[in-house]
Order: structure tokens, then sequence, then C-alpha cells
């Protein structure tokens, strides 16, 4: 896959993840703290899974678990 078919990926599947967040907590990725989504996309990772990976990586002292899990 050539760099500009995975920037394109990659954006799809960032904003994927940012609707994941916004109806989970009604509010998107940058409001919260940075999270590695370059290396959840290279890791092969669904937007689903990266996304609990950021809340368990970058996110879990800042939003209660009765937040994340409703």
């Amino acid at each position: 896959m050539g760099l500009n078919m995975t920037i394109i990926n990659s954006n799809k599947w960032l904003k994927e993840c940012d609707k994941i967040v916004l109806n989970k907590l009604g509010i998107g990725l940058h409001d919260l703290p940075d999270a590695t989504w370059l290396d959840y996309f290279e890791d092969g990772l669904s937007p689903s899974e990266a996304v609990d990976c950021a809340y368990e990586d970058q996110w879990y002292d800042e939003i209660p678990s009765e937040s994340w899990n409703s």
C-alpha cells in the first residue's frame, strides 16, 4: 500500500475512533489527552479496540469507569 493510501486509511480509521469516543462521552478525541493512535493503527487494532486501549493507557485516571462503560 502506498503512503497516500496509508494516510487516507489512517485518517478514516481515526475519524471512526473519534465517533466512538463522541458517542461514549459527548466529546471528541481532540478534547482528551493524546494517545498513541498511529501505533494502534499500525498494530492493526480496530477503532473500537484502539479507543479501549487509549482509555486504559491514557485516560483511565481522568475518566471515571462509570462514564466509560455506560
